[in-house]
Formats: C-alpha cells, structure tokens, sequence
C-alpha cells in the first residue's frame, strides 16, 4: 500500500513538473525598451509576461510594477540579462547600440522602427504571433482602424508641427506624425521633405506661413524674430497642450492623440 501511495506521489509530481514546462513555454519573459510596444504588450492581455521596462514606460499604471533596465537611451545591458529574457523589443534608431550588444549576446530580439500607421498595425500583428495573441491583436487594430478614420474638410489647413525649438525639428513626409495631420484634415508644411524629422531653418517657417501651430515639447512657445508675421501667430493659433504621450508613442493611445489633433486643426 505505501509503495502504491509512493508511486502515485511521483507520477503527481511529474505531472506538476511536466505542467510548469509547457506553462513556461508559454509565457515567454519579455523585455521591451519601447514606451510604444509596452503600451501594446499591455493592450495584447500580455502585461505578465514583461518582466523588464525602462523608466520612460510609464502606461499603463501597472507598469510601475515592473522591473526598470534603465532609461530610454541608455538602459543597462546587465539589468537586460539578469531579467533571462526570451525576447528583448528594442526601438531603432535610437537603440542601435543596445540592438548590437544583445546580437552579440545571442539573446533573441524584436525591432519596432514603424514610419507609417500600417507599420504600427503589422508591428501589432508580428508581436502578437511571438505571443500567441492574434485574436487580441486584430480587436486593437481594428479598435485603431476604426476610430483613426480621414476628416474630408472643404480645405486642409497649413500646419506646422514642433517637436524641438533647439533645433527646430519638425516632421517630414515619412512620418506616421505626417500621416496622422493629413488624415486629421490638416496639411503639413513640410510634407515635401522626404526625411522623417528634418531639422528646418526659422526662415524657412516663416516662408511658408502655417495656419496652425502644433508643439509637441514642453518649452512652450517663446517669441521668435520674425515670426510675428505667420499666420498661426497673429490669429493666436499655437496649440500647445497636446498630450505628447498620445502622439509620440505609436500604439493604442494615437486614438486619443488623432482625436485632439482633429480638435486642434478643425474646431
């Protein structure tokens, strides 16, 4: 009788073990190096399964649990391995750095670098098959899709959008920025340039004469010579309460961006 007790004792325990393997293969420990793709992982139903965030990752209000590798420029690459992921999403260009280093370490890694919003959608898409996530990855795209849809005004604004006053840095015709203020019935003044943030001359602004000014830094609006003569300055309209987050971080949270940039431009 105890040898029958003990032989089904083990065959339990192997069935714990055995159960703690498949949950583990799984669940695959992710680190993301993206404010972005964080806010995805969580929307995914994936917010578990990141062990590892930097400090700029800060949405949703859970992620203050999570373990920080560092800063958005320089997280810790000892921080990055000590957390045993089995896959690191690292964002380029700024990371490049951090991108080579784990190659070298043979740790497995995911590239978010999206330009357009079709890129976001099929970052989304890719993420979710790592994870097993595909019917969750198509309700927020189409949650996406469905609510970023093209304003048809009778006439589409100039706009100029800032991203830095020292350079200025604006966005160029590459940019899901770009892509965003058309939809939302705008046109950017710089949409002829190729590059995806051109640094542009003051001259240069003034020329062209935008309606509406966007900032997307927290400087605020100083006066500048010469500017006094735009259009956008002379009939008060500079925006600058935009929420950043919503803008700068091509994820689910451009919904709420895309709805104030159609405020901003159209009311």
């Amino acid at each position: 009788m105890h040898w029958v007790l003990h032989k089904l004792f083990l065959i339990f325990v192997c069935i714990i073990i055995s159960c703690g393997k498949t949950s583990e293969k799984r669940s695959p420990r992710i680190v993301s190096l993206s404010p972005a793709m964080t806010e995805i992982l969580f929307a995914l139903g994936a917010g578990a399964q990141v062990v590892g965030i930097t400090t700029f990752c800060d949405y949703p209000e859970s992620t203050k649990y999570v373990t920080k590798v560092g800063d958005f420029s320089r997280p810790s690459i000892e921080r990055i391995v000590g957390l045993k992921p089995d896959l690191v999403i690292v964002n380029l260009p700024e990371q490049r750095y951090i991108k080579a280093s784990l190659e070298k370490l043979k740790i497995n890694i995911f590239i978010s670098s999206p330009k357009a919003l079709n890129d976001i959608y099929q970052e989304i898409t890719d993420i979710s098959k790592f994870l097993k996530k595909e019917r969750e990855a198509d309700s927020l795209i189409n949650y996406m899709q469905t609510n970023i849809k093209p304003i048809n005004p009778a006439r589409k604004k100039r706009i100029y959008l800032e991203l830095s006053p020292r350079p200025l840095i604006t966005i160029g015709h590459e940019s899901f920025l770009n892509e965003l203020v058309e939809i939302a019935g705008g046109e950017n003044i710089f949409c002829d340039l190729d590059q995806l943030y051109p640094v542009v001359a003051q001259e240069e602004v003034i020329k062209r004469n935008p309606e509406i000014i966007l900032l997307l830094h927290p400087e605020g609006f100083k006066d500048r010579t010469g500017w006094q003569k735009i259009s956008a300055i002379r009939n008060n309209k500079v925006i600058k309460d935009l929420n950043q987050d919503y803008l700068l971080r091509p994820g689910p949270r451009l919904v709420e961006g895309f709805e104030e940039l159609r405020k901003a431009i159209n009311e």
